[in-house]
């Protein structure tokens, strides 16, 4: 692939590398990829789209036609539609799920598995669900949350299985309900407890741990009015919360009176009486879910997630009013976010490399099918699932990334030359329901699917200089017009959206 694509962008050499994930059912793969309208047409708006956006933060960017059939319901119906997932059929999805042979295990019969394929599994869902699935809002807050309570998948070897039960049991079922519900299923959650050392938390050895990161990066917040006499207070309340370590009932979360301090707790200016047990718990959580500061922070988390980097004072208090009076209602929380002036204004933010990946396949219609070699792009890029070490998550703002974007031309240039193992662009289709002819209607295509608007007439003509006159059935014109697309992937217009 010797020619003047350093005329371009210079990307230098490309390093082909495994895509690993785990298998998942063809049946439902096609059936996504039939998703393709039989008559594309692509988004023609030249200023900056509120709708564009919002499939882009709200979600992990349109497929072929996505942007098509929203606008045909308009913003406000499209994202009601999003905040409201039980309504939107997802066989695609469901169809994949039939395939996972460890995913819908209890903890008793995962215990018995290998590790590494837990955590292969647990990998695939999190990388096809919001590839294939039509519920993009639930999946970007899946990730969302995910971060929030983040869990490294290396803490132990039996991480992988507990990773997958908190997933699938603690994060998806809440992650657009009552913050206090998905709250209280995070510290049920055995993965949590294991993965913070609450296991060690005992009345005669106490480990504060869990009960600084649950006010500091879970609650309130690391300015959230509590002072280490608070972490002190909610460890000792928190005492005797652990995960049994054998017999039938390996992995469950129990709690243990014997390693309990019955006494009596101040908690954030609050008496908790001496006597009580695993209600105290409770309490505890119901007093931190309520309390003013969690709602300014998990706004302030919300808007620099999906606005802007530095969050203003102003949308966050509007965000966190409606967390606050909705009792930590999710979904209203979001529409509140979404509908507001700040986000109809918001300036580009960058993708995370996650989302650049997905957001990619996605433009492209790519069937991924599993391939289980040595590397991963999503280590290249940066951002391998649940491989954060630390409590805080993978971070949202556009300095932790902007340093690191070779790898992202380099997965840009693999992707559409065929050299990401497992992943095929729907060249044919696209082009078929683009009803794209030449190179100048290929671009026209390419531009709308990628970006969300016409190439400016500078880059129109310098992409059709470059590609040439060939007819589109010419294989020179055809790897060009492949360079064209891995080009505006690797372009700012993508990745800032």
């Amino acid at each position: 692939m010797a020619f003047s694509r350093r005329d371009f962008l210079k990307l230098g050499g490309v390093t082909a590398v495994t895509l690993s994930t785990a298998a998942c059912s063809t049946a439902g793969r096609q059936l996504a990829l039939r998703e393709i309208p039989e008559s594309l047409e692509t988004a023609v708006f030249t200023s900056p789209n509120l709708l564009w956006r919002l499939l882009n933060r709200a979600g992990y960017g349109p497929r072929p036609g996505d942007y098509q059939r929203a606008s045909e319901i308009g913003f406000a119906a499209y994202l009601e539609q999003q905040l409201n997932p039980e309504a939107i059929e997802d066989t695609a999805v469901e169809l994949m799920a039939r395939n996972l042979t460890l995913y819908s295990m209890d903890i008793g019969q995962l215990l018995a598995q290998d590790e590494t394929d837990a955590a292969r599994e647990l990998i695939s869902v999190a990388v096809t669900r919001p590839l294939y699935s039509q519920k993009q809002l639930y999946e970007s807050m899946v990730e969302f949350w995910s971060d929030h309570f983040n869990i490294y998948l290396r803490k132990t070897e039996m991480m992988p299985f507990l990773k997958i039960i908190d997933d699938r049991d603690h994060i998806r079922p809440h992650v657009l309900g009552k913050f206090r519900d998905l709250l209280g299923a995070s510290v049920h959650s055995p993965a949590m407890l294991v993965y913070l050392d609450n296991v060690r938390n005992q009345k005669d050895a106490p480990n504060e741990n869990y009960a600084r990161e649950l006010m500091e990066l879970h609650t309130l917040g690391v300015n959230g009015g509590y002072d280490q006499h608070d972490v002190q207070e909610l460890a000792r309340i928190l005492t005797g919360w652990t995960v049994r370590r054998r017999g039938l009932r390996q992995g469950a979360v129990f709690f243990d009176e014997a390693a309990h301090d019955f006494g009596e707790k101040q908690l954030l200016g609050q008496t908790f009486p001496a006597g009580r047990g695993q209600e105290e718990i409770e309490a505890a959580l119901d007093l931190l879910a309520a309390h003013p500061s969690t709602a300014v922070f998990i706004a302030a988390k919300l808007v620099r997630r999906f606005v802007v980097d530095e969050p203003p004072a102003s949308l966050v208090e509007q965000v966190a009013r409606t967390f606050g009076e909705t009792e930590g209602n999710i979904k209203a929380t979001l529409r509140t976010l979404f509908l507001s002036d700040e986000f109809a204004s918001a300036p580009p933010k960058l993708k995370r490399p996650f989302t650049f990946m997905i957001s990619a396949l996605r433009a492209l219609n790519t069937n991924l099918r599993p391939n289980r070699g040595n590397g991963s792009w999503l280590e290249w890029l940066g951002q391998p699932p649940l491989r954060w070490a630390t409590p805080d998550g993978y971070p949202d703002t556009a300095d932790a990334w902007a340093s690191n974007l070779l790898p992202r031309w380099n997965f840009a240039l693999s992707l559409v030359h065929g050299q990401v193992p497992g992943a095929n662009p729907a060249w044919n289709r696209l082009v078929e329901a683009g009803n794209v002819t030449d190179a100048a209607s290929g671009l026209d295509l390419l531009a709308g699917l990628l970006w969300g608007r016409p190439l400016p007439p500078e880059t129109q003509s310098l992409f059709t200089n470059y590609i040439g006159p060939g007819q589109l059935n010419d294989s020179k014109t055809q790897l060009r017009l492949k360079d064209a697309a891995a080009l505006l992937i690797a372009s700012p217009a993508f990745q800032w959206t």
